[in-house]
């Protein structure tokens, strides 16, 4: 609904669950936007902007008010506000945009007609935002840039590289009651890769870089206008009566809908999802070579991998740090070791009649001025094919040219390509099905990565390599916390930096109860932080597809035990059992029981 009363200057725009009045008797004031699904009124009274330009302050009052037009279609109701400032030279269109359904759109375009000549800076900021809020007292609140973080400050939530030159993925603005369920997420849409750059009008990517109250309170946006009517700032704000979960999953759905998913639904691909434990040997030192013979070894690297709960794949890492000492290329030193590539193709047999997978190792910064892609992608699928090997472990990549992909598949159908950071922009996220999510910054805990999350369907086994006794318990952790797969590396090109006899044990139960619930943590709607009473206690969501299962990661990071009420369960379940873990479970009127030790990771089960 949209109603504009020309008299009064009141607009009223309503859909499913938001209202939003506007008075444009002096500028633009939102009287109200509130969630209709509470019932109440809510963010009374706020002006939509102020502005800062050539040393004045200005809010839209400052502003004479031109004709408000409206107009509509099937889909949507739209309502345009004209604002004037003759003495500076400002123009500013104010959209209002409603879909009917949830969603209000808001867009902000400034004209600046350089009345000295010269442009000025011009800095925005909305009061109406930085006052955003739900009930008031206990509100909480996720930041774009930072939407967990632990007491000290730091950011638990890591963020991905979606593009060359953004660090991370732009998350909405959510504003919820203190019982986590109604309120609003305000999304900042940008289609633009850069960010800072003086010739980008569209300063939405500034607002996803909010990260604190303080920043949202006080926020100065940078502006570029000229001469033109730019849509200098944009965001769409949605009611929820599903809080913090309802906006992950909203914002993942938007975020699914630009992409083609249909490489990850190869049957002959899907081998991958079934792994677990991935093992990565550097073939001269002494886990997977017998030096006295010459030879690999997988009986031995196998039976080593038994304390862990046994290797699933393993990687036959072979030319660095040896590459560079003279002319040979990586694909020679594969017919200088000792066999030759016939020692690799029985390597490989060898592990296959043992139920495991082999990856073989590419490096790109290898290629010699005398190759072509075409020549790199003949020696590519060559290797797989002469050691009938099951993929790549792709060095330093997040991609690789299509023709490598092409010619592996005429080869047989089937090989994996895993790339050592995840891949970023569109294209490399369709065709690369797994990468690795590589441990670098242990402290604090709980961490968790959000393309975890995000993206589901793409398995990113965690691994570190320099860490020590007590990293390596976090790294440990991490992959529990946030139910993923693990890759084993000891020795890191020639320093042997193993795991403890309790690491080891630790993996291998763990192993077991991942394999014994896959589906559950392989599931398509996973929830970040999924919210509980404690402030202590930390917790991600994987509720399977099927409904026969949701399991809950928690971690204590109190110095105490906890015992008590933790959440509401995310739907009906009644038998509550702790698969990972120490402690107890229950469920008691729809919510969640447990006692929970301390820096430990536990994972409870509930089931209808």
């Amino acid at each position: 609904m949209l109603q504009y009363d020309q008299n009064t200057k009141r607009a009223v725009i309503r859909n499913n669950t938001l209202q939003m009045t506007l008075n444009f008797a002096d500028g633009i004031l939102i009287e109200e936007c509130s969630n209709l699904l509470t019932g109440d009124l809510q963010n009374p009274r706020r002006e939509l902007f102020n502005l800062t330009f050539m040393g004045g302050q200005y809010s839209s009052r400052d502003f004479a008010v031109g004709e408000v037009l409206t107009c509509q279609d099937r889909v949507h109701q739209l309502l345009t506000v004209p604002l004037e400032n003759e003495a500076l030279g400002l123009s500013i269109r104010v959209h209002f945009l409603n879909d009917k359904k949830e969603t209000i759109s808001v867009i902000v375009q400034i004209r600046d007609r350089y009345i000295h000549g010269v442009p000025y800076e011009l800095f925005l900021h909305s009061p109406f935002l930085a006052q955003l809020s739900m009930r008031g007292e206990g509100d909480r609140y996720y930041y774009p840039a930072n939407a967990v973080e632990s007491p000290d400050g730091t950011p638990l939530l890591k963020m991905m590289r979606e593009s060359f030159y953004n660090n991370d993925v732009k998350l909405p603005l959510v504003c919820c009651d203190k019982g986590g369920k109604s309120g609003f997420a305000v999304q900042f849409p940008s289609k633009a890769d850069l960010d800072d750059c003086g010739a980008i009008q569209n300063r939405n990517m500034q607002f996803s870089k909010i990260a604190s109250a303080e920043e949202l309170h006080t926020h100065q946006i940078l502006c570029n206008p000229d001469n033109t009517y730019n849509d200098t700032f944009e965001f769409e704000i949605t009611g929820l009566s599903g809080g913090w979960v309802e906006a992950f999953a909203r914002f993942r759905q938007q975020w699914e809908s630009g992409y083609d998913f249909s490489e990850y639904e190869k049957e002959d691909l899907k081998w991958f999802n079934e792994k677990f434990l991935h093992q990565f040997s550097f073939l001269y030192g002494t886990e997977a070579y017998d030096a006295e013979n010459q030879r690999i070894d997988p009986e031995k690297l196998l039976k080593e991998g038994e304390a862990f709960g046994g290797f699933d794949t393993v990687t036959l890492w072979n030319q660095y740090p040896r590459l560079g000492v003279d002319k040979r290329s990586q694909w020679d030193f594969y017919n200088d070791f000792p066999g030759g590539m016939a020692a690799f193709k029985e390597a490989v047999d060898a592990f296959h009649a043992k139920g495991v997978q082999v990856f073989m190792p590419y490096i790109p910064w290898d290629a010699g001025a005398e190759e072509s892609p075409e020549t790199l992608g003949d020696h590519f699928a060559g290797l797989l094919e002469q050691t009938g090997a099951d993929g790549y472990q792709l060095d330093t990549l997040g991609d690789i040219p299509d023709s490598f992909r092409e010619k592996c598949d005429a080869v047989r159908p089937g090989l994996v390509m895993t790339t050592q950071h995840h891949p970023d922009k569109k294209h490399p996220i369709e065709k690369i099905t797994t990468s690795w999510d590589e441990f670098w910054d242990t402290r604090p805990m709980p961490k968790v990565d959000i393309f975890r999350f995000l993206c589901p369907r793409h398995i990113a086994p965690v691994i570190s390599r320099w860490y020590r006794k007590e990293d390596k318990d976090l790294l440990i952790q991490y992959s529990q916390f946030g139910a993923a797969p693990l890759v084993i590396w000891q020795d890191i090109f020639g320093r042997w930096m193993p795991f403890s006899a309790e690491q080891k044990a630790a993996i291998k139960g763990w192993k077991e109860v991942y394999l014994a619930h896959r589906l559950t943590y392989q599931c398509a709607l996973p929830t970040p932080f999924y919210p509980v009473a404690p402030r202590e206690v930390y917790c991600n969501l994987f509720p399977a597809d099927s409904g026969s299962e949701q399991i809950y990661s928690l971690y204590n990071d109190g110095d105490l035990p906890f015992d008590g009420a933790l959440c509401e369960l995310f739907v009906p379940g009644s038998k509550a059992e702790v698969i990972l873990g120490s402690g107890e479970a229950s469920v008691k009127n729809g919510k969640l029981y447990a006692q929970l030790p301390p820096k430990e990771v536990v994972h409870i089960s509930v089931k209808p």
